[in-house]
């Protein structure tokens, strides 16, 4: 087993303006979801006049305001977005912007996309290889997602509504001014789930991704020999309460220890959820060395635990 340590450090993130959900074209038409969303604690979503990449420019350098190291030794840009089908653009010409931007000059770009809002764990995945493999020391990654416009802004099966946002983070080999330690990352897919209906089989829907998210959570627990208790807070995806609750009570966590302020703020970042969710957390909480906090990304097929502790 190859045991080099993996740090995380320099957390920064970007919305956009926020909106009360009520201007959503979709639920302004069917104001029946519009009240069933703001029961269950919606309330506001970003929306951002950026391109995905503006946004993602905002955010990365944030980032690296706050790295003590110097643009050239950025080895690595992992790009994780779902949205690039959203808009008239092959990525390419947006990354090399973006790149020369930040003046990344030694940063090789690689894309990462399938994994929907479960990108953040496949990002992760791909940075720490890199740096155990002593190819890379350090790996900027971000995730940024927009809305098409004109395009649905509701999560099926009408579960959350989906906000204009990026995160970022510097993956490295060094500790110094480090956040946490990276412990474990594990991801699961089930693509049988691709053949479900949500809008029409919808029980069944969430039931399939409830099970791949208990599956994937489980394999993090058995590999690193924990149990929920062991654990500081539960950082997941910006849903819904009653999602919220059913996934703290399927991985057999308490309600409290699941943080859920910002499904309010701006509902559902998509793969940005957890790194903006773990930002604002420690703002508001100061943590012990040791503290275990862990991540989880969900997408309809494919999911992801990250498990930190912190320096």
């Amino acid at each position: 087993m190859n045991t080099k340590k993996v740090y995380l450090k320099a957390l920064a993130y970007e919305l956009g303006e926020l909106h009360s959900i009520d201007e959503v074209s979709e639920l302004k038409e069917d104001p029946q979801v519009l009240n069933t969303l703001l029961t269950l604690g919606l309330d506001k979503y970003s929306k951002s006049s950026l391109t995905l990449s503006g946004i993602a420019k905002i955010s990365a350098l944030k980032t690296m305001e706050k790295a003590p190291i110097i643009d050239q030794d950025i080895d690595v840009l992992l790009y994780a977005t779902n949205s690039f089908r959203n808009f008239k653009s092959t990525g390419l010409a947006e990354i090399c912007h973006l790149i020369d931007e930040l003046s990344l000059e030694r940063a090789y770009p690689i894309g990462i996309n399938l994994s929907e809002c479960g990108n953040l764990q496949a990002a992760i995945r791909v940075g720490t290889s890199l740096i155990k493999s002593e190819d890379c020391n350090n790996v900027l990654i971000v995730t940024t997602d927009k809305g098409a416009v004109g395009g649905s802004r509701i999560i099926s099966p009408n579960i959350s509504v989906t906000s204009d946002a990026a995160a970022s983070f510097i993956l490295t080999n060094s500790e110094t001014d480090a956040e946490f330690e990276m412990v474990c990352n594990k991801q699961h897919m089930n693509p049988g789930v691709s053949y479900i209906d949500p809008m029409r089989d919808g029980l069944q829907y969430l039931e399939a991704i409830m099970e791949g998210i208990k599956k994937t959570s489980h394999m993090t627990l058995i590999e690193i020999g924990k149990e929920p208790k062991d654990f500081r807070k539960l950082i997941i995806n910006n849903y819904n309460t009653s999602v919220t609750k059913t996934i703290c009570d399927i991985l057999e966590f308490d309600h409290e220890q699941v943080y859920s302020k910002n499904i309010p703020r701006f509902a559902h970042a998509w793969a940005s959820d957890n790194i903006i969710n773990l930002y604002d957390f420690l703002l508001e909480t100061p943590l012990l060395p040791n503290d275990l906090i862990m991540l989880i990304g969900t997408g309809t097929s494919a999911w992801g635990c990250t498990v930190l502790s912190k320096i």
